[in-house]
C-alpha cells in the first residue's frame, strides 16, 4: 500500500482543504504515513499570508527534496497560497516537485496521480469548490463548510486576492445540502469558511441569492446542529441582522 504525508500551514482554509486531500487519498488506496520518510508521496499544503509559514515551508521543502534524491520514484507535491503565488517559477525554482496546484484546483492531485504522466504538472486555474469531495476530518462531530473563496477587498497589506482570486460564493442550496449531509452523518458544529463571510452571495443571481444573516437562519433550522461558527468575518460589512441571527 502506499503512503503520504501531508503537511499543512496557515489557515483555517488550508485546514480544509487538507482534510479533502486526505479523504481523496484515502479513497485512491494511500494510506497516512506519520513519518515523511516513509511516505511514497509528500505533500504540502501552504501559506503565503503570513512570512512565518512561508519560512517554515522552506525549511521543510528542503528535507523533501533530500528525500526526493534518495528515492527518485517518490513524488513531492506542493499545495495552496504559497503554490499559487509562485506558479510561474515553481518547477524552475525547484525542479524535483512532481505537481503543483492553487487553493481552487485540489481535485487535480487526484488526476495527476490517476494519470500516466512523467512530466511535473502545474494547476492553476479555480474550478470550482471541494465539498463533492471525501473528507477525512480531524473529529468527527465537527466540520468545515467552505462557503466562498477570494475577496474583493484590496488591502495593502494582504495577498488573498492575488492568490485566492476575486469572491466567488457557493449556492446556498449547495450548503445547505451539506450541512444536512454532514448533521445525519454526526456533525454537531459546522464552521463556515470564506475570506469576507459578510459579503456571502452578493455575487449569486438575485433569485437565488441568500445574504449571510439568511444564510445563518436556514442552517441553524437543520436538526442535529447544535452550534455553528464562522470565520473570518470583515468589519466593513458586519450587519445587525447578522448580529441578530
Amino acid at each position: 500500500m502506499k503512503r503520504y504525508h501531508l503537511t499543512t500551514f496557515g489557515c483555517q482554509m488550508n485546514e480544509h482543504d487538507s482534510e479533502r486531500m486526505k479523504g481523496m487519498l484515502e479513497s485512491l488506496g494511500y494510506a497516512e504515513s506519520a513519518e515523511r520518510d516513509r511516505a511514497d508521496l509528500i505533500l504540502f499544503n501552504t501559506c503565503s499570508i503570513r512570512e512565518k509559514a512561508d519560512e517554515r515551508f522552506v525549511a521543510h521543502l528542503g528535507e523533501a527534496k533530500r528525500l526526493k534524491r534518495a528515492d527518485p520514484e517518490r513524488i513531492v507535491g506542493v499545495g495552496g497560497c504559497w503554490a499559487q503565488s509562485v506558479k510561474d517559477e515553481v518547477f524552475e525554482r525547484f525542479p524535483f516537485v512532481d505537481v503543483a496546484f492553487g487553493p481552487g484546483q485540489v481535485h487535480k492531485l487526484a488526476e495527476f496521480l490517476t494519470s500516466d504522466s512523467i512530466t511535473a504538472q502545474g494547476f492553476f486555474e479555480f474550478e470550482g469548490f471541494t465539498g463533492h469531495l471525501p473528507a477525512k476530518r480531524a473529529r468527527e462531530f465537527q466540520a468545515w463548510v467552505q462557503i466562498s473563496v477570494g475577496c474583493n477587498c484590496v488591502c495593502s497589506y494582504c495577498i488573498v486576492p492575488s492568490t485566492r482570486g476575486r469572491e466567488v460564493s457557493r449556492p446556498a442550496d449547495e450548503l445547505i445540502s451539506e450541512v444536512r449531509r454532514l448533521a445525519a452523518d454526526g456533525v454537531k458544529e459546522v464552521t463556515l469558511l470564506g475570506q469576507n463571510v459578510n459579503s456571502y452571495g452578493r455575487d449569486l443571481p438575485s433569485e437565488t441569492r441568500l445574504t449571510f444573516a439568511e444564510l445563518l437562519r436556514w442552517l441553524d433550522a437543520i436538526d442535529g446542529i447544535d452550534r455553528i461558527r464562522y470565520t473570518s468575518p470583515h468589519p466593513k460589512d458586519m450587519r445587525e441582522d447578522v448580529i441578530r441571527a
